[in-house]
């Protein structure tokens, strides 16, 4: 399960909650996040709230940014 944790109003820290994944659920979502980083953005776009637009992601610190 992955959520956004709020950094303050235009940033969020990613956040991969493994215990709540099987090992291979887990496997399947990092390799995804390393190798094909738009479809993992995408889901992250989801998580946002409707009044926030997706700005940039920081793929090596995992840190989501809105405008």
């Amino acid at each position: 399960m992955i959520t956004l944790d709020p950094i303050d109003q235009t940033s969020y820290k990613v956040i991969i909650h493994s215990d709540d994944l099987t090992d291979e659920e887990r496997l399947k979502l990092i390799r995804q996040r390393d190798l094909f980083p738009a479809e993992f953005v995408h889901r992250l776009i989801n998580l946002l709230p409707p009044n926030q637009e997706f700005a940039t992601y920081d793929h090596y610190n995992m840190t989501l940014y809105v405008k």
